[in-house]
């Protein structure tokens, strides 16, 4: 299987304060400290020769430019973003730019049709998964002379973004974390269940998922042991990693056709939604649960009465900072594998493979956004930003992260050394098709909670409405 990123090693030390920088450092024959006073010396020649000819070369040879950029709403975004675009403007006075944040619901939505309707803005921020089929269409601007002009910002080779020729239309700069499940620890010592958990956080079976939320609905029964939601596809990365988890496999090897409802398959899958209906069944879930989205799930999180919650490691940093700016009560978390029917082995989860840039050409600003790229690539004070606040893993050179709390850098730590070997995108989520394929699996999951089919039903219905996406999109390639 592919992983999120091969380099366990290189990735584990990522988290292990400075020895990040010390192998980047090494792999480029210099130590850490040479390579900072070298790579400041170089940006700050660079700047000053930049800014020297920007004086004379500004308004006069460059015709204004706006540059539209397209980002998912997350806390904290706005105000990191704006950084960087007043120092693009600073750079380049000629260069503004100016932002839309997506909403996780409809967001989505906007950019397919944007795709189709040829209105994407310059520049979009987001996973590849939903960047791959603007590339695969061609619709997005070749990047491969800024990936080549910074090749030595990135720890490794480029995979995600080629188009048909060979060159990149997307640039990868972190990679997605695992998922697994938050659980409000404080909660749980309250509830009396905290002893329950695996010791090792990785290691549990169904059963003792389901002796902990029952326990705890015991103890309190206004408590929320465990926040499931179907209302719509948003975070449904998380519902397909328990099939990954109970090895499920998802589609077939060479991604033509699905492959959950096989005979090899069936019986885990079934395994996996009998768990998701016994907890429906018994009230250990949010009521209407059917028709709840994942915010509605995060939001009752925030009022600290829901026990366990979807989630991947990097909210080990949303929701700090939701909690220091008061949007979330403040409680001790933590994140634990997802578990699996026999509890034998370390789950494989889904990861959403990298997230980066693009750059789109309907516009004719292409050249603008890259200069734009290249500013936010040579300052490795954006990355180290990025990665503390939303909890992002790094795939490029002096992101030194820190965080404020102790407890959220050994969880990263896990996670990171977790999902390196865990965490895998190659079971269609990386595809041009996964975003309609998207749509065949959470109607079929409203009806199961609600009663209206069971098991086996979902699972053929979801097995025919996948396929035909499948199918469509091999047809028309």
């Amino acid at each position: 299987m592919k992983r999120y990123l091969a380099l366990l090693l290189v990735l584990v030390m990522l988290f292990a304060l400075t020895a990040c920088s010390q192998k980047a450092a090494t792999d480029n024959g210099a130590n850490t400290e040479q390579t900072t006073e070298q790579t400041t010396e170089q940006t700050t020649e660079q700047t000053t020769e930049e800014s020297s000819e920007t004086t004379t070369d500004t308004q006069e040879e460059h015709e204004p430019v706006t540059l539209t950029v397209w980002f998912y709403a997350d806390p904290g975004k706005e105000e990191f973003y704006q950084k960087w675009f007043e120092a693009v403007h600073e750079e380049y006075p000629w260069i503004t730019m100016e932002y839309e944040v997506l909403p996780y619901e409809s967001g989505p939505e906007k950019v397919t049709v944007a795709y189709a309707t040829n209105t994407t803005p310059d520049i979009l921020l987001d996973g590849y998964s939903r960047i791959a089929p603007a590339v695969n269409a061609g619709i997005t601007a070749d990047v491969t002379d800024v990936i080549e002009e910074y090749s030595d910002v990135f720890l490794a080779e480029q995979l995600d973004g080629k188009m048909a020729d060979g060159n990149y239309g997307f640039i990868a700069m972190t990679n997605g974390a695992p998922y697994g499940i938050l659980v409000n620890m404080d909660l749980a010592e309250q509830l009396g269940v905290a002893d329950l958990l695996p010791e090792d956080k990785t290691l549990w079976t169904y059963d003792e998922l389901l002796e902990i939320c029952r326990a705890a609905e015991k103890a309190n029964p206004d408590v929320i042991p465990m926040g499931l939601f179907a209302g719509s596809q948003s975070s449904d990365a998380w519902y397909y990693s328990w099939f990954l988890a109970n090895g499920v496999d998802l589609c077939n090897e060479d991604l033509t056709a699905t492959a959950f409802n096989n005979d090899e398959n069936r019986e885990k899958s079934l395994q996996v939604l009998d768990l998701f209906k016994t907890m429906v069944d018994e009230g250990l879930t949010a009521d209407g649960c059917a028709t709840l989205v994942d915010q509605d799930i995060q939001s009752l999180w925030g009022t600290g009465n829901v026990l366990m919650l979807a989630g991947a490691w990097n909210n080990m940093s949303t929701y700090y900072v939701q909690q220091q700016e008061g949007t979330c009560a403040e409680f001790n978390y933590d994140i634990y594998c997802i578990p699996t029917a026999e509890g034998k082995e370390a789950p494989d989860v889904a990861c959403w493979g990298s997230s980066g840039v693009a750059v789109f050409k309907n516009n004719g600003n292409e050249e603008a956004a890259k200069l734009a790229i290249g500013l936010y690539l040579a300052d490795p004070a954006y990355q180290t930003e990025y990665c503390s606040l939303f909890g992002a893993i790094p795939v490029t050179a002096g992101t030194n992260i820190t965080y404020e709390a102790d407890w959220i850098t050994e969880a990263m730590e896990f996670g990171t050394a977790y999902g390196a070997e865990h965490a895998v995108s190659d079971f269609g989520i990386i595809e041009p098709w996964w975003t309609e394929f998207r749509g065949t699996f959470y109607p079929q999951l409203q009806d199961f909670y609600v009663g209206n089919i069971d098991a086996q039903t979902l699972l053929d219905n979801w097995q025919t409405s996948g396929d035909a996406v499948i199918r469509a999109a091999n047809e028309a390639e």
